[in-house]
This record gives structure tokens, sequence and C-alpha cells, in this order.
């Protein structure tokens, strides 16, 4: 059962995650009018989100704290971390990709974004995106990891 709740509230969550970088996101030939639509859409986004961690957490730590063996630990250790170093590179590609369309960042003369927040219409998708959501997730996945190789198994499922 703790699995299937994991399963779908990644799921939601993720979605979520998606429909701002979809929608709260203005490409870089377009015009800003007003203000960033992008918090509203995280201000929505935020719980499932914040649920999600949580249930990540939970779902690492039971299921690390109660495998049998030491081999199947050290597997989620090892995956968890080198997942987390391909999200991290990812991640920084991806905001380097976003900020060349934009002709650099916000402190870049000339750029259609200098002056503007770090956070803006044009850069919601570089601070909330599937790597960010990922990174988010596997560090969440890997302290409850490493205090479940720690902690005896009475964590019920």
């Amino acid at each position: 059962m703790l699995r299937l709740s994991w399963l779908i509230s990644m799921g939601i969550s993720l979605f979520g995650v998606m429909l701002i970088q979809q929608f709260f996101t203005m490409k870089p030939d377009d015009v800003a009018q007003a203000g960033n639509l992008g918090a509203l859409g995280l201000a929505l986004a935020a719980p499932f989100i914040l649920l999600s961690l949580f249930i990540t957490y939970r779902f690492f730590l039971v299921t690390s704290s109660q495998a049998r063996d030491q081999l199947m630990r050290l597997i989620y250790l090892i995956f968890g971390v080198a997942l987390l170093i391909v999200l991290i590179f990812y991640a920084i590609e991806f905001k380097n990709d976003v900020y060349a369309s934009l002709g650099g960042n916000t402190h870049t003369k000339g750029s259609q974004i200098y002056g503007f927040p770090t956070l803006n219409e044009y850069t919601n998708h570089v601070f909330l995106n599937f790597y960010t959501f990922g990174i988010i997730h596997v560090v969440s996945g890997l302290a409850a990891t490493i205090i479940g190789i720690f902690k005896k198994s009475t964590v019920k499922d």
C-alpha cells in the first residue's frame, strides 16, 4: 500500500510541476504583460509536492530499514547518489540552455530578462522542472535510506 501511495503522490506532484513548466512560463519571443503567474501555479502545486516529499521519505525509510541484506541497502545508496549526480548535471545544462536562449541571465546587459528578478515569468522552469523535482525527491529518498540503514526495522508498512 505504501508503494502505491508513493507512486500516486509522485504522479500527481510531477503533473503539477509539468503544468507549471508548460503553462506558467513565457517563451523567449513572448512579451510579459503582468506579474509572474508561476507563483500562482506554485502555490497550487506546493502542498502536493510537500506531501510527495514526505511519502518519498517514508517509502525509502521503510524499504531500507526492512531490507534483509546489506547489498540491497547499498544498491539504494549507490543508485541514489548516481541518480543525484546525473540529475544535477542535466539541471545545470538545462539552466544554461534557458539562459542562452534569453541572451543571458538577469544581470547580463542586453538580455531579455535584464533587470528582472531571478524568478520571473521567463525563468520559472529553470527553478521548477523535472530535474529539480527529481533532485529534491532523490535527496529525500537518500536521507531516508541513510537513516533506514542505521535504524532497526520498527517502522511498519
